[in-house]
């Protein structure tokens, strides 16, 4: 995990909403200013690392691909502070909601 993914799973928990990469990165600058991440930066984040380990998802993947959200495990990554590591990595098989 990265500072950007923080970032990127506070700012999706807080709206709770599916949002695309420009817009994630288009708040996280006004929020942050110059220490936010690209929207290149958000975009590569969200498909490979918070993805593949299950912290968020497309919602719409049939109509609008490039929407995400926070999943349950995302969620309780950010709100569980008893969880282990290894824990997120077990339980991706349970990534949507």
């Amino acid at each position: 995990m990265t500072g950007a993914d923080g970032y990127i799973l506070r700012l999706l928990d807080r709206t709770g909403v599916a949002m695309p990469p420009k817009a994630i990165a288009l708040n996280l600058r006004a929020e942050y200013g110059a220490s936010a991440p690209s929207e290149k930066h958000v975009g590569r984040r969200l498909r490979e690392e918070l993805s593949t380990h299950g912290l968020v998802h497309q919602p719409f993947q049939d109509e609008a691909r490039a929407y995400y959200a926070i999943t349950n495990l995302g969620e309780r990554y950010l709100h569980d502070s008893d969880a282990e590591p290894a824990e997120f990595v077990a339980g991706m098989d349970d990534t949507t909601e």
